[in-house]
């Protein structure tokens, strides 16, 4: 059984099973390639979202909210009820006043670097 929220289910339908595979690959592509027009269909999901967003219904008008902007993607981010949204930083201040005021919102930036060791 996979437990969702509380909401217990025993099967998945393939079809949604492949598609979250495929579009796993899809994401990293799109990712690597830097290929902001392909994003939004990316982080599509037909697995976990629908069902966690039913359980947070203020997540899901800020999900529609900022898929209403010029966003590039915006997903639920794990189980909620946080959304994420990735867009162009000049976009950012924008996107975020778009979203519903009951939330609070934080636009931060990529870290290109990541992780750095430094021996002293």
């Amino acid at each position: 059984y996979i437990s969702v929220t509380g909401v217990q289910t025993c099967a998945l339908p393939i079809c949604d099973v492949i598609f979250n595979i495929g579009h796993t690959a899809l994401v990293m592509g799109a990712l690597a390639s830097g290929d902001t027009a392909v994003m939004r269909a990316a982080f599509t999901d037909r697995l976990h979202q629908d069902v966690r967003l039913a359980a947070a219904p203020s997540s899901k008008k800020a999900l529609e909210a900022a898929l209403s902007t010029s966003a590039w993607a915006a997903w639920l981010s794990g189980s909620g009820p946080t959304i994420a949204v990735m867009c162009a930083k000049a976009d950012a201040a924008s996107i975020s006043s778009a979203l519903p005021t009951d939330g609070a919102t934080h636009v931060l930036a990529i870290d290109a670097d990541g992780a750095v060791i430094t021996v002293e």
